[in-house]
């Protein structure tokens, strides 16, 4: 008798929200699709992910997997190839390209593993550019630029260029750059690659308090298990495909990563 043929594995869908929770990003039956030397390749492959209102979630997976595409989804910068993506209740591939930018601008935060300052503006000056692209007066620019800087243990640096800075101490000014307009969601895009252990421990716990303490939803995309512990749950992806969404709660967290199993389920 010849083998059963194995049954193609059905997307990922997510389960009602919790009670207490909102959802506050919605991805539904996303596709990323490029053609490479005439060849069709999937980066995402119907994709199905919500993320709750206030929470931090991390997006693992080996390069390659989708993880970063999947991030750039959620974050408008890039459009899927079909499918819908929402956040706060807003169709982002509806937007015009000047409303996309002007969402980006005003509801996400972006944090990045190289930083991106600008090495001839103080951290007030960094930190006030997302202001001063929505039009925020400059007194109130200057007032909101400060206090975010405040947040993040640098007010003693507001008229330090980057190049005075520590590593740490300019990751921690794009933290307070991607607080500047009191966003709805921070994205940070492998924030600890380019730190050491102790300093990408320090930007982990700053990035998970200011979850609590401002109410804004976390979403990092990573290779690094240190984050782990701070994230509230893992989004794996594998092959372009949600793998599955685990509660930290849940797995076997250990020195250097989690157990064999939890990875490769």
């Amino acid at each position: 008798m010849p083998e059963e043929a194995k049954k193609e594995k059905k997307p990922y869908m997510p389960p009602p929200p919790p009670e207490g929770k909102e959802v506050l990003v919605s991805v539904r039956g996303v596709d990323k699709i490029f053609t490479k030397g005439g060849e069709t390749v999937y980066a995402l492959n119907d994709i199905n992910l919500d993320i709750y209102r206030g929470e931090y979630v991390s997006i693992m997976g080996p390069s390659g997997s989708g993880k970063s595409t999947l991030f750039n989804m959620v974050g408008a910068l890039d459009r899927p190839s079909k499918g819908e993506v929402s956040v706060g209740g807003v169709s982002l591939p509806s937007l015009a390209s000047s409303n996309l930018s002007y969402f980006r601008c005003k509801h996400i935060g972006y944090v990045f593993q190289s930083y991106n300052l600008i090495p001839w503006l103080t951290a007030m000056g960094n930190v006030m550019l997302p202001l001063t692209f929505l039009g925020t007066p400059e007194e109130e620019a200057k007032a909101r630029a400060k206090h975010v800087l405040e947040l993040v243990g640098l007010g003693h640096r507001l008229d330090h260029t980057p190049g005075e800075c520590s590593g740490g101490q300019q990751q921690r000014i794009a933290v307070a750059r991607a607080l500047a307009n009191d966003p709805s969601i921070i994205l940070a895009d492998e924030p600890t690659a380019n730190l050491d252990q102790k300093t990408g421990q320090e930007i982990i716990q700053l990035m998970k308090d200011l979850c609590v303490s401002e109410g804004v939803t976390v979403i990092t995309a990573t290779h690094d298990f240190k984050m782990l512990k701070a994230s509230d749950r893992i989004v794996w992806i594998k092959g372009g495909n949600v793998s599955k969404v685990e509660d930290v709660s849940n797995l076997d967290i250990r020195v250097g990563g989690v157990s064999e199993s939890d990875y490769n389920e």
